[in-house]
């Protein structure tokens, strides 16, 4: 388990201990912060023939399997896609009512539970109301704003954020060295799993120059190669209008004018809509367009 996320699993051993371990789990918070990670390691420990304090083996044959992503009491369902189907949640309901093979526990996990049709919602609702017993269900979201109230209101829900910044900072110095000592690593101590991908996927040099578009704009930017780096991945579009936004931030701190950000936050929502709807000469109208008005307003 991730050292910032320990005193989770120390929270959900006592629970399970003292046999207050709920059936239904929401667990959320950022994206990068580790809560996949933590529902498998929990589902592991559940599925454990040797569990104790909420730790698996990794030796008895649940373990192996686990290991081998061949359980056949765990079932994750894909975060691949635009939404997650009623079908897909049928398959839950499936799986509930089928006796555990290994004579124990049953896990399911919920990718970005948020993704879910309002018909699988439903669907995922009726399971929820009619939970078998060592049966648990871990819903993750990046977003639980936008799940259902109904299902809000059946789960045990946990917040799953970085508790202690210096054990990230050592756990990132070992593990994604060169994204710790990227400029822009600061906007991202709270996401570090988010940041070690960046490094594993080669993102770094795009990142940062997404970074430098905004934090050096005295100096210029090459809007052509700023265009390029935004329309490959719609993930670079959230990450630069962060950048922007903590711009305007400490802009604000800094005692600018009401009407200067309010110019800037138009600006960017204009430049927002047209990278998500439209293309070509329009997205390279709309970046020089918010790279102008940032420049006029706070040079």
């Amino acid at each position: 388990m991730y050292p910032w996320l320990s005193a989770i699993g120390q929270q959900y051993a006592r629970q399970f201990a003292q046999g207050r371990l709920h059936h239904a789990h929401l667990l959320y918070g950022p994206q990068g912060v580790g809560k996949r990670a933590l529902a498998e390691y929990l589902s592991e420990a559940l599925l454990c023939h040797h569990n104790e304090g909420m730790h698996p083996c990794g030796q008895c044959k649940s373990c192996q399997l686990n290991q081998a992503g061949t359980h056949p009491d765990s079932l994750v369902l894909s975060d691949e896609g635009a939404s997650i189907g009623v079908d897909s949640v049928r398959a839950i309901s499936d799986f509930v009512h089928h006796s555990a093979q290994q004579g124990g526990a049953k896990c399911i996990i919920v990718p970005e539970a948020q993704r879910m049709t309002v018909a699988a919602s439903n669907a995922l609702l009726k399971t929820l109301e009619e939970p078998n017993a060592h049966c648990y269900l871990w819903l993750l979201s990046s977003d639980s704003a936008t799940l259902p109230a109904t299902i809000l209101s059946r789960c045990a829900k946990q917040h799953v954020y970085v508790d202690d910044e210096h054990a990230v900072q050592q756990w990132l110095t070992h593990h994604a060295a060169m994204a710790m000592t990227s400029a822009f690593a600061k906007h991202f101590i709270s996401q570090p799993l988010l940041l070690k991908h960046w490094q594993d996927n080669d993102e770094l040099e795009q990142i940062q120059t997404l970074y430098q578009a905004v934090s050096q704009l005295q100096n210029g930017t090459d809007g052509h190669k700023l265009v390029d780096i935004l329309t490959q991945n719609s993930q670079y579009i959230a990450i630069f209008r962060l950048f922007v936004s903590q711009f305007l931030l400490q802009q604000s701190q800094k005692g600018a004018s009401f009407a200067s950000l309010q110019r800037c936050e138009q600006q960017l929502q204009r430049f927002s809509e047209t990278l998500t709807q439209t293309s070509g000469l329009n997205i390279t109208l709309a970046v020089s367009q918010l790279l102008r008005t940032l420049r006029r307003e706070f040079q």
